[in-house]
């Protein structure tokens, strides 16, 4: 299904090329001669066929001559129809009925959008037995009084094996419409999406084989509770991948729930909003599985999901098979409301348990809202090898990181750096990513001053919002009262004056290693040569390697700055060239 939807989001361009082409044929037969298109095999037909809808095809090639018209006919061409919504344009409405009345044993995949014209659609457009190579079907926005009809009739479908139902209105009880979906004997797809939290599924469980369902790959996008998620998966025992959403914690049951097992069951995906974390550990406890992949999205209070060295104690117990762990917890700050404080270890996710298995630690403020995640490890910027660009080995244990978005300032700078704190408490931050477009220099220094292990730091642009001197004088004043900065590798995103590459030297002193992605109008040479004299002018023995994007480098590009390190004798062992289009620069 998936497949389908990337190829229909990614050449709508072709479509109307192609469409186009028909078009063209149409209108001036006596100029063009079909004759050359009609020379091509079925073959390529059916694969440029393959990439577009149904109903673009059928504009466009059905009134040309019987050759295309057998063409589109023939058992071998299965066709995509999306219809978005119904529409008083009759030419455009008689084409769709006409593909559904005579073509409908070739349609492999439907995606409609209802809007309110439910009985309409299904009046015009019946779903029968007649359509035996439909394999998918997504229906936006059904009615509740026709979806029960709507899922017997499916039951007669020889070949449908993934099928969609978004709902916008509530329904009280869910049991008759899962039944329905169970029912269906070929299925391996399914999701099922409704608006509210008022639903209840009160099915018993599965008893016997016949009232097991094919479902492979379970997507359960309404609120349910995790019992009733229990009772859900007795009838699912081939299930491969689930995804889940829980709104309530009103579990009184699960530890009275029997044990299921399903022995293909190897992803899960929940998003969880009110359960708390020892109801979780209940859940998969009594989940008998070989689970390698789990993704849990949190934007519960309870703080007890921040416990790494709980999370590690479950997963060796019960989710030994884990390759892939990804996990978002969210605090959102309300009015009013004080968030819940993590009062645990810290850095427990950096121990051997985490390393081993490269999931590692990051964070993030955005606004009001703090998220701790841990991911897979994916190499970063400043670890980046591809070129031999940065020879650094990779350190696991100091790979947590900060990214901030939106950030206040003024009063509510104080707001930030609290929220920094906090993230502090769950563990230290060695990596800092400035997301948002400017930072004024002076709330950069402020922020760096509350991250002292900072060893990496990623920015966008600078805004000296003060005084050069004044800047000057707390950079001195930060580096007299804290630790000398620790920071080795800076990314920076854009600059428009040499100034701001001096003010990061200063307030990176250790720094050794600068990537640049833009000099806005900014001479290379005259760039390269300022910082080269502003290091041997300041002795400074750390920076080694530049890295700066410049669209336009080539060969000659290269050949004149070793021309002038040489004739302005600023550097002697050195390497420079040209990695596609960036200047590598490196010196001993």
């Amino acid at each position: 299904m998936n497949k389908i939807q990337q190829k229909q989001n990614s050449n709508q361009s072709y479509v109307k090329k192609i469409k186009k082409l028909g078009r063209k044929i149409n209108i001036d037969k006596e100029i063009m001669s079909i004759s050359s298109i009609e020379h091509l095999s079925n073959e390529i037909f059916y694969e440029i066929f393959d990439y577009l809808d149904g109903i673009d095809i059928y504009e466009a090639f059905s009134n040309l001559n019987s050759h295309f018209q057998q063409l589109l006919n023939s058992s071998s061409l299965l066709l995509k129809i999306k219809l978005q919504y119904l529409t008083s344009n009759q030419i455009f409405m008689k084409n769709y009925q006409q593909i559904f009345l005579h073509n409908k044993s070739q349609i492999f995949s439907i995606n409609v959008w209802l809007s309110t014209l439910n009985d309409q659609f299904f009046t015009l457009f019946p779903i029968d037995l007649s359509f035996n190579h439909l394999k998918s079907l997504i229906i936006e926005r059904l009615e509740p009084n026709i979806l029960n009809s709507f899922l017997t009739n499916l039951a007669y479908l020889p070949c449908l094996s993934s099928l969609t139902i978004n709902t916008w209105n509530c329904f009280t009880n869910l049991n008759g419409i899962y039944q329905l979906i169970f029912a269906l004997p070929t299925l391996r797809y399914n999701k099922f999406s409704l608006n509210g939290d008022n639903s209840s599924i009160s099915l018993p469980m599965a008893t016997n084989n016949k009232q097991l369902s094919t479902i492979e790959h379970l997507i359960i996008d309404h609120s349910c509770k995790f019992n009733e998620l229990f009772t859900i998966l007795s009838y699912t025992s081939q299930l491969h991948l689930l995804n889940f959403l829980d709104t309530d914690d009103d579990d009184t049951n699960i530890e009275i729930m029997l044990p299921i097992t399903l022995l293909n069951f190897t992803h899960l995906s929940l998003r969880i909003y009110s359960t708390t974390f020892n109801n979780f550990e209940i859940f998969i406890r009594k989940i008998y599985s070989k689970l390698k992949f789990l993704h849990v999205i949190i934007r519960s209070d309870n703080i007890d999901y921040l416990d790494a060295n709980r999370w590690q104690q479950l997963i060796l117990q019960y989710l030994p098979q884990l390759e892939k762990f990804y996990f978002d917890y969210y605090i959102v700050f309300e009015d009013d409301i004080e968030p819940s404080i993590y009062i645990g270890e810290s850095n427990q996710s950096s121990s051997s348990f985490w390393i081993d298995r490269q999931w590692i630690f990051e964070s993030k403020i955005r606004m009001y809202e703090i998220i701790y995640s841990i991911r897979p490890y994916t190499k970063k910027w400043y670890e980046y090898v591809q070129h031999e660009i940065v020879n650094s080995s990779i350190q696991l244990f100091q790979s947590a990181q900060l990214e901030l978005t939106f950030i206040f300032y003024g009063a509510e700078l104080k707001f930030l750096i609290s929220n920094i704190n906090l993230v502090l408490t769950v563990a230290d931050i060695y990596h800092l990513n400035i997301s948002d477009r400017t930072i004024s220099v002076g709330v950069l220094i402020q922020i760096i001053y509350f991250l002292p292990k900072l060893i990496s730091l990623k920015i966008c642009s600078l805004s000296f919002s003060q005084s050069r001197n004044l800047l000057k004088k707390q950079i001195e004043r930060f580096l007299q009262i804290s630790e000398r900065s620790k920071i080795t590798k800076v990314y920076f995103e854009t600059t428009s004056d040499i100034e701001e590459v001096y003010f990061l030297m200063l307030l990176c002193p250790h720094m050794n290693y600068l990537q640049i992605n833009s000099i806005n109008n900014i001479n290379i040479k005259l760039f390269i040569r300022n910082i080269l004299i502003k290091i041997n002018n300041d002795c400074n023995e750390y920076l080694r390697l530049l890295f700066i994007h410049i669209p336009t480098a080539d060969n000659q590009m290269i050949i004149e700055l070793k021309k002038m390190i040489s004739m302005k004798k600023l550097l002697v062992d050195y390497e420079i060239k040209r990695v596609v289009d960036h200047i590598y620069l490196q010196w001993r």
